[in-house]
């Protein structure tokens, strides 16, 4: 029997939960793996076994989709609001249980992604993998050439962490200076928080790229289906 992965990540994987919520299923008794109760996270489940969950078999895992969709304002990032506001995933006809790859906030327009792997969902959002994000921002006050070296050297956002990245000025325009910012961590609220830390205020927010996917050709509330070949790439470009 050839072995594919460990229990908690296959059930991640599969779409269940994630990976946190799967590990809690699995220590509760909630996995049965051949009429046994499995409660071992790092059982190596193989091509032959039988795996239940919560009563419910999950015969196969689903090949991997990922989404690229440029969000619209007034959209959550959240795969369900019991507040009955619109979600991004909603953005995305689609059957599988389906996860934002990180958040953006309900006023933030641009690119997000979406997939039905959380596992890689999981990856791609952890500040340890470096994936870069570029963003475009809008404020109304000026930031000094002095001050925005201090983002390449390791802000200090006033709350014990540290932002590092690079700002770089772009045009004035309509009353309002426009940035480049490139950061590889994803810290909750970060750019905003470095603008009001570097004493100035974002008046708009929009993520140009995510991992190097950009969403120039992506009208705003629409999608685009990675191909395989990017899927590919995107999964060789996290350190493993």
């Amino acid at each position: 029997m050839r072995m594919i992965m460990r229990l908690n990540k296959f059930l991640a994987r599969a779409g269940v939960a994630s990976r946190r919520k799967c590990d809690s299923l699995i220590e509760s008794g909630k996995v049965v793996i051949n009429g046994h109760v499995k409660r071992n996270f790092g059982y190596q489940v193989g091509t032959d076994d039988i795996v239940v969950c919560n009563g419910m078999p999950i015969n196969s895992l689903p090949k991997t989709k990922v989404y690229l969709v440029n969000k619209l304002k007034g959209y959550i990032s959240t795969s369900s609001d019991p507040q009955g506001r619109k979600c991004v995933i909603d953005l995305v006809p689609s059957d599988d249980r389906l996860f934002t790859v990180g958040r953006l906030d309900r006023d933030t327009t641009g690119a997000i992604l979406v997939t039905n792997d959380g596992e890689l969902a999981n990856k791609l959002m952890h500040p340890k993998n470096q994936i870069e994000r570029v963003y475009i921002v809008a404020s109304k006050l000026n930031i000094s050439r002095d001050k925005r070296g201090n983002l390449s050297k390791g802000l200090d956002l006033g709350d014990g962490t540290k932002a590092k990245g690079e700002l770089q000025r772009l045009d004035r325009k309509g009353g309002l200076i426009y940035w480049k910012v490139v950061l590889k961590e994803g810290k909750n609220h970060e750019v905003k928080r470095i603008f009001k830390a570097l004493g100035s205020t974002v008046v708009h927010l929009h993520r140009q790229s995510f991992a190097g996917l950009e969403i120039d050709k992506i009208s705003p509330g629409k999608f685009q289906s990675l191909k395989e070949n990017d899927v590919k790439k995107l999964q060789e470009g996290i350190p493993e």
